[in-house]
């Protein structure tokens, strides 16, 4: 027979094994290092009559051995927000690889992949992805496509008009970043480094391009914020060294030999992205950190 107190001991530390595991759960988030149902690749790109100088090589494996999949591309036109979609059927354990300049050449944006059955999207955490990006400028990227997990184990339930939503809640989906990082940037004096950013459309059926401002803080190596603004419609790839400060140039505030780091508040809306670098040694990208997540978000997309 146990003994009562240490009867309650246990209760206490089965008490405490079980938050912990409901807090884990809970803080589950989005991530470029785990399987998901949805993937958001950041950056796509090519020159289709020089695609050996700009191009963009997607890549989507299905990690699951006994499971097809069949997953909903869209890939958003940076530009106009006009949307091409497609189906691409993986098999158990089999990967797809694509180049964005014979799907949607001539155009950079971002992509989505939502896993669906029938047409419905389902849970199916079991899709990873990359993308391999060459710049006509000689900047070179392999950047991990963001996993987005299904929490919900039911199918997401269609709207009845042709449409379901994605809810990025913490309880359907993981929710998105709405505060991202560039966690250091090499002085813009001796580097290039292009920012790519968006706030994900919230209907892929008709591209319809929210107009916002995304508040911006560039800190020194000295801890000191200097504040600016970035005007965000579909998707915005701009050097660092376009951002307009008072004070001086990005260039005067992290001049060569020194770096900085960049805070990106969306406010009211999601937000991601990825930086890409070339230095007169290293040469690379990654995609930006989130710091804080948006609390709900919906996507709708189409849905039979």
């Amino acid at each position: 027979m146990i003994h009562r107190g240490l009867r309650a001991s246990l209760r206490v530390v089965f008490a405490l094994i079980v938050l912990f595991c409901v807090s884990s759960v809970g803080m589950a988030q989005i991530s470029d290092l785990k399987p998901a149902s949805v993937l958001f690749f950041n950056k796509y790109t090519s020159n289709p009559s020089a695609p050996q100088q700009q191009d963009t090589q997607i890549n989507i494996t299905n990690v699951n051995p006994d499971q097809g999949i069949n997953i909903h591309m869209f890939m958003v036109d940076g530009s106009t927000c006009s949307i091409a979609d497609f189906y691409l059927g993986l098999s158990q354990s089999q990967t797809g690889t694509f180049l964005a300049s014979d799907f949607d050449p001539g155009t950079q944006g971002y992509i989505v992949g939502v896993a669906v059955s029938g047409g419905t999207p389902v849970q199916f955490n079991y899709l990873i992805g990359d993308e391999l990006i060459r710049e006509s400028d000689g900047k070179l990227a392999n950047l991990q496509a963001i996993g987005c997990a299904r929490i919900a184990i039911e199918d997401v339930t269609p709207n009845g008009d042709g449409t379901a939503t994605l809810l990025f809640n913490g309880v359907e989906y993981d929710r998105l970043p709405l505060v991202l990082a560039v966690s250091s940037f090499n002085s813009q004096v001796t580097h290039s480094t292009n920012l790519a950013l968006y706030s994900p459309m919230d209907n892929l059926m008709i591209g319809n391009p929210v107009s916002t401002t995304v508040f911006t803080l560039i800190y020194d190596d000295n801890e000191i914020p200097h504040s600016t603004n970035v005007r965000l419609s579909c998707y915005i790839q701009t050097p660092l060294s376009s951002f307009r400060l008072a004070g001086g140039s990005i260039n005067q505030i992290v001049p060569a030999g020194r770096t900085g780091w960049i805070k990106l508040n969306g406010v009211t809306r999601p937000l991601l992205g990825a930086v890409l670098t070339r230095g007169p040694v290293f040469n690379g990208g990654h995609n930006l950190h989130p710091i804080t997540l948006l609390n709900s978000y919906g996507i709708r997309i189409p849905a039979f």
